[in-house]
């Protein structure tokens, strides 16, 4: 009988220690790695997916997700290619243009920071947009209202409006071409007008208008500048509106304002009478024969004046 419990106190001992042993064998093994996919699915970020700065990898991936219908009843799909740069800002590196499954063109954001840029930074050229988030790199829209689809990438923070780079897709081409930078970009599809806006200086706004020609690229056909410096009323501007010459086509981007004339200019101005009354015009100057002329005056109603 003793000899018995030995024996049986031996056999539990042994299953103890093998216990262990057994858990190490039935622990899984960690995953192969997996390759990345050639084109992941697209995938359009909403206002409630927004991901942080901090969040964002600091190693190049798809960062934003775009489809881009054209004209001919394709739908593009755009893949904007970056990284985190910092704690506060994200970068696109290169835009993949998707034609179904098929990568139609590589696009290096480069090209634009290189156009806009040139070597002004002693030849060294980033390969790298900078914006604060994601979903703010790429932004698509029809510019010269062609019926396809073009893109811009923010170009960086600015004190103003924000400054994109745009590239307009060529059918006979069938790829995205550089076109330029402009701040401020909105479209007004009924009247196939373009407008850009963005701040001169502390006293100065301006607003651009762009139609495309007979060839499909944007002219300038007028600019309005609020402009406080030659008003007469501290808080209400002067609104000038200037144009170019008749045989002048003016591109989108910086330009030489010899080209423009100003033609019209709208000029608040306020009286005050001997019975403390307070009246407030706006006088129409016009360019005729040559020189700006006064052609009407106009009372306006100031809601903030007592």
């Amino acid at each position: 009988m003793r000899r018995l419990l030995l024996l049986t106190l031996m056999l539990l001992s042994l299953s103890a220690c093998a216990a262990p042993a057994e858990v190490e064998e039935k622990e899984p093994s960690a995953p192969p790695l997996q390759e990345a996919p050639e084109k992941p699915a697209p995938v359009e970020v909403s206002p409630e997916e927004e991901v942080p700065v901090e969040e964002v990898p600091s190693e190049d991936h798809v960062l934003l997700t775009l489809e881009a219908p054209l004209a001919d009843g394709r739908t593009l799909t755009l893949e904007a290619v970056g990284k985190r740069l910092d704690e506060y800002s994200v970068g696109v590196r290169e835009v993949r243009v998707y034609d179904g499954d098929g990568l139609l063109q590589t696009i290096r954001a480069q090209e634009g920071v290189e156009h806009f840029w040139g070597d002004s930074d002693g030849g060294i050229v980033p390969e790298y947009t900078d914006c604060w988030s994601p979903e703010e790199t790429m932004e698509v829209l029809d510019l010269n209202f062609d019926g396809n689809t073009d893109f811009g990438l923010f170009g960086w923070p600015a004190n103003n409006t924000i400054p994109y780079y745009y590239w307009m897709w060529d059918p006979e081409a069938e790829q995205y071409q550089y076109a330029f930078v402009l701040q401020g970009v909105s479209v007004d599809s009924d009247k196939r007008e373009l407008k850009a806006s963005f701040r001169l200086s502390v006293a100065k706004q301006e607003l651009d208008y762009y139609r495309p020609d007979e060839t499909g690229a944007l002219c300038l056909i007028r600019s309005e500048i609020d402009n406080w410096e030659v008003s007469g009323v501290d808080d209400r501007p002067a609104t000038e509106t200037w144009v170019p010459a008749p045989d002048q086509r003016l591109r989108p981007g910086a330009r030489d304002w010899s080209y423009l004339t100003l033609v019209r200019r709208e000029l608040p101005i306020r009286e005050f009478h001997d019975d403390g009354t307070i009246s407030n015009y706006t006088e129409i100057w016009e360019r005729i024969d040559g020189e700006l002329q006064l052609t009407g005056r106009e009372e306006y109603t100031d809601e903030n004046q007592p």
